[in-house]
């Protein structure tokens, strides 16, 4: 039998062309859902607390840097959701306690805890004492720089003590509390955040 023939016999599969797109879409569909129910959906029916930001931010506009100046890569400031406090070369006793709330907030998401990550953000070149109290008090949150202008400007705001900033897993800052707004009020919101959105 000839090597043609041999080719010739052998059964042939042909190729369904949907399958990768099926594939593709088992993975986008959910994500694209989610993101259709959280914007375009009216969010504020769920009586949330903190300030959403209409239109959202793109984080990218903050233009934040790691501690050489490097800029972000996306897997740093987009597939989960983050918090961000901006802060000063110093951190008062209301600016520590609040760190340490937000630490402690993140902790009692439990299962849900993963799905969120903490960043602190220097306006200015951290003071010893401040890099000492992050060392021993916070030594899981990550640390950003960024210039005060341009971050105040991005965001809408004109001065900011120990506010705390949202952004989603599509990279977008999307909601802000105050200082005066107690962790119970970012906790409420958050989780229903969490529920809405299967993303990050």
């Amino acid at each position: 039998m000839t090597e043609q023939n041999v080719q010739t016999e052998m059964p042939t599969t042909k190729k369904n062309p949907y399958t990768i797109w099926f594939v593709v879409l088992s993975f986008v569909a959910p994500v694209a859902l989610a993101y259709i129910m959280f914007y375009f959906v009216d969010v504020t029916s769920f009586n949330n607390h903190g300030e959403i930001y209409k239109p959202v931010v793109d984080i990218s506009r903050l233009e934040l840097t790691d501690a050489e100046g490097n800029a972000l890569e996306d897997k740093e400031i987009r597939y989960k959701w983050r918090f961000y406090s901006f802060i000063d070369n110093s951190c008062d006793q209301a600016c520590q306690q609040r760190l340490i709330e937000v630490r402690q907030l993140h902790k009692a998401f439990g299962k849900n805890a993963h799905r969120i990550l903490r960043y602190i953000v220097f306006l200015e070149t951290p003071s010893k004492t401040l890099k000492d109290f992050i060392d021993t008090e916070l030594p899981e949150a990550n640390s950003l720089y960024g210039k005060r202008e341009t971050i105040y400007n991005s965001l809408g705001i004109v001065d900011e003590k120990n506010g705390i900033f949202i952004s989603d897993p599509m990279g977008n800052v999307m909601m802000r509390f105050r200082q005066e707004q107690p962790m119970k009020e970012l906790q409420f919101d958050m989780k229903k955040l969490l529920k809405a959105s299967q993303i990050g």
